[in-house]
C-alpha cells in the first residue's frame, strides 16, 4: 500500500509476515452481519452491506459496486456472498487500514477490537493519538518473553526467530523455525479447531487439499518438516553436529518467506 492512512512505512515492513487467522476475520464478519440483519427492511440491509463491501474494496483497490434502482433477488444474493469476504480478501496491512476506518465510522469500538487482537495473539494494537488512530507494534523481544514456555502462534515472530538464528549462524534453529512457520500456516489455512494441537504430518493430506501451492512445493514443505525431526539440535537435543551449511540455511530462510507470501496471496485472490 503506497499511501496508508494509519500505519507508517516502517510499520508496514515490520508487519510483512504478520498473519491474522480466518477465525478472527470470520468473527468480525459475523458481528457486522448481525448488525445488517437486525434491520427488517430489505433495501436498508442491502445498502448497509453495499457500503461495507465498497469500503473494503476501496482499501484493496477492488471494483466499487453501484446499486441499481431496480433491485432483484440476484443482487441480494451477490451482496450476501461478497459481504462474507470483506475481511478475508484483505492482507494484514489492508485490514489495519480498513478496521481503523470502521472504528472512525463507529462500526466498532477501539477497546473491542484491541481485546480481540490480544486474544488473537496479534503483534499490534490500535490507539488514539490526538484524536487520530494509529497502531503500536509489540517488539519481538516482548512477544518472546511473554511466550517463553510455548510456541507462539504468530508467523511474524517465527520469521524473526528464523532470521535471528541465521544471523547467529545457528542453522539447525533456522530449520526448526522454518518448520514451525509451515505448521502454523497450514493450521491457519485449514482453519478448524480439531487440528490445532496436532503435528503438521498428521494433517498434511488435508493441508494439501486446502493449499493453493503446487504439489512440488508442498512436498518440499513436508520434507523440511520431516528434516526438523531428524536433524540434531533442530527438533531435539543431540550430541552430533547438525549438517546444515550456510548456503542451505540461506535457501531455507528465503524459500520459507516466499512460500508464506505466495500461499496467502493466492488464498486472498481466488
Amino acid at each position: 500500500m503506497k499511501f496508508p492512512k494509519y500505519i507508517t512505512d516502517e510499520q508496514i515492513n515490520q508487519l510483512k509476515y504478520e498473519v491474522l487467522s480466518q477465525d478472527f476475520y470470520i468473527f468480525l464478519t459475523r458481528h457486522l452481519n448481525d448488525w445488517c440483519e437486525k434491520i427488517q427492511d430489505g433495501l436498508t440491509k442491502i445498502m448497509r452491506k453495499n457500503r461495507l463491501i465498497n469500503l473494503s474494496r476501496t482499501i484493496s483497490g477492488g471494483k466499487i459496486y453501484t446499486l441499481t434502482d431496480d433491485l432483484e433477488s440476484i443482487e441480494f444474493a451477490w451482496h450476501d456472498s461478497n459481504f462474507l469476504l470483506i475481511f478475508r480478501e484483505l492482507n494484514t496491512i489492508e485490514f489495519i487500514e480498513f478496521i481503523c476506518d470502521l472504528i472512525n465510522y463507529e462500526y466498532f469500538k477501539t477497546d473491542f477490537i484491541n481485546d480481540l487482537l490480544k486474544k488473537e495473539g496479534a503483534s499490534f494494537y490500535i490507539y488514539s493519538a490526538s484524536g487520530n488512530l494509529a497502531i503500536e507494534i509489540y517488539s519481538i523481544e516482548k512477544i518472546e518473553k511473554e511466550n517463553l514456555n510455548k510456541e507462539h502462534l504468530n508467523i511474524r515472530t517465527l520469521v524473526a526467530r528464523m532470521d535471528s538464528a541465521f544471523e547467529n549462524e545457528d542453522f539447525a534453529n533456522v530449520l526448526h523455525a522454518s518448520a514451525s512457520v509451515f505448521e502454523v500456516m497450514a493450521k491457519d489455512i485449514i482453519g478448524i479447531e480439531s487440528i490445532q494441537d496436532q503435528t503438521l504430518k498428521s494433517f498434511f493430506d488435508r493441508y494439501k487439499n486446502d493449499s493453493k501451492l503446487p504439489p512440488e512445493i508442498l512436498d518440499y514443505i513436508l520434507e523440511i518438516y520431516n528434516n526438523r525431526n531428524t536433524t540434531s539440535l533442530a527438533g531435539h537435543g543431540n550430541l552430533t553436529i547438525p549438517e546444515i551449511t550456510k548456503e542451505q540455511a540461506i535457501i531455507l530462510n528465503e524459500m520459507t518467506k516466499a512460500f508464506v507470501r505466495i500461499e496467502y496471496r493466492i488464498q486472498r485472490e481466488i
